[in-house]
């Protein structure tokens, strides 16, 4: 199903560009299409749905670039899309949480992740690490489906409201931990790659505000401030987790890490569009 809404946002986008009438009103000079460049710096966090099994660490800071496209439905309704580079962030502690379990996870000698299960844990090329916290940066690429609400121009600004979803397509993923070695000494660890323990797509909904500082004609600068609400875990999913197992001290064994978060963030835009 998220692939097949894929496919249909970019058909439904494509045929938006196809349709649309790149023309100038005649009543107020303004072009019923308009493109632009814009770039974000935003403050992003990860919800853990459990913090008996792991906690939020605290923000990570993001950033996103790209291009953004505008169909004028109205005087002052506008459908927004675009495509951009988005790069999020996040940390979860996996030690300090309430009833902590012991989470381990294996990385081969090129610091390879590697499937958890007992015969790796033994390899003598292999090594174990005990995880106390993760720090997760993320890139996508990123498809908004917006409706932008303006005000008449008061003088060379106009104010706007937003909102509408926001897909986002995982391209990569890196993990930084801080971690233990069976002899209890802490080791970082710096940008692995977690690329498919991560899920491949996001989706969540998008609301905010902003301006645009008129220039000439059509030619504006616009900032906006926007808060990103994602109904989509970050992680992936327990049966699907191939690294990540947790110490069970009554059973002696080695079990799948339950491990969702969903995201969040507040991001700050300025760009230009003509």
């Amino acid at each position: 199903m998220k692939k097949i809404l894929v496919l249909a946002t970019v058909l439904f986008g494509l045929n938006t560009i196809t349709n649309a009438q790149v023309s100038v009103t005649e009543d107020n000079n303004i072009k019923n299409f308009r493109f632009g460049l814009k770039g974000d710096l935003s403050i992003d966090w990860l919800s853990p749905d459990n913090d008996k099994k792991f906690e939020s660490n605290g923000v990570g800071i993001g950033y996103d670039w790209g291009l953004q496209l505008e169909f004028r439905l109205n005087k002052t309704l506008s459908f927004v899309s675009g495509l951009s580079l988005k790069n999020s962030s996040g940390s979860l502690n996996y030690f300090s949480a309430s009833s902590a379990d012991s989470t381990f996870y294996i990385l081969d000698k090129d610091e390879e992740f590697v499937p958890f299960d007992t015969a790796a844990a033994n390899v003598a090329t292999n090594t174990v690490y005990f995880l106390q916290s993760r720090k997760y940066s993320i890139n996508y690429v990123n498809i908004p489906l917006m409706l932008k609400m303006k005000t008449n121009e008061i003088g060379y600004l106009t104010y706007f409201g937003q909102f509408g979803a926001n897909i986002g397509i995982k391209t990569k993923a890196r993990v930084s931990d801080e971690s233990k070695l069976v002899n209890g000494n802490v080791v970082n660890k710096e940008k692995l790659d977690l690329t498919d323990g991560v899920q491949p797509i996001r989706f969540g909904i998008t609301i905010g505000g902003g301006a645009e500082y008129n220039f000439s004609g059509s030619t504006s600068m616009f900032f906006g401030l926007q808060y990103n609400h994602y109904f989509t875990n970050t992680l992936t999913s327990e049966k699907n987790e191939k690294y990540l197992r947790k110490f069970d001290s009554t059973e002696g064994t080695f079990d799948n890490v339950g491990a969702k978060a969903m995201p969040g963030s507040v991001s700050l835009t300025v760009g230009i569009l003509f």
